[in-house]
């Protein structure tokens, strides 16, 4: 039996698998009505959970730079999911800005803005 990957255990890769899972809800939601949004939505949906993992996996330089792209994909959620109607679109985007400021400060990634 294989051993859990550690960044599995990690608080954000949760959070984050969680989002996954509300984006894809709301995306099914509006897959007849904005079929892009929705495509779009559920694609930088599931590249958070993966740039999270690389970089809590990662302790070195490309841990900043996979804490920046999960960042950039959390500011794509958002967007996304602004566009949409609905409690649970707004729900999305405050969750998302919530993780996306998580991500900064946990994975320090500000050090790679300068």
């Amino acid at each position: 039996m294989t051993e859990r990957p550690a960044y599995k255990s990690h608080p954000l890769w949760e959070t984050a698998m969680a989002l996954v899972r509300d984006a894809y809800a709301v995306a099914d939601g509006v897959r007849g009505l904005s079929p892009e949004t929705a495509r779009g939505l559920r694609k930088a949906a599931v590249a958070v959970p993966a740039h999270i993992a690389a970089a809590v996996s990662d302790p070195g330089e490309e841990r900043r730079q996979h804490a920046l792209a999960a960042r950039g994909a959390l500011a794509a959620v958002a967007a996304y999911a602004g566009k949409l109607p609905g409690e649970a679109s707004r729900q999305l985007v405050r969750r998302a800005q919530t993780l996306e400021l998580s991500v900064l400060f946990e994975l320090d990634a500000t050090e790679a803005v300068t």
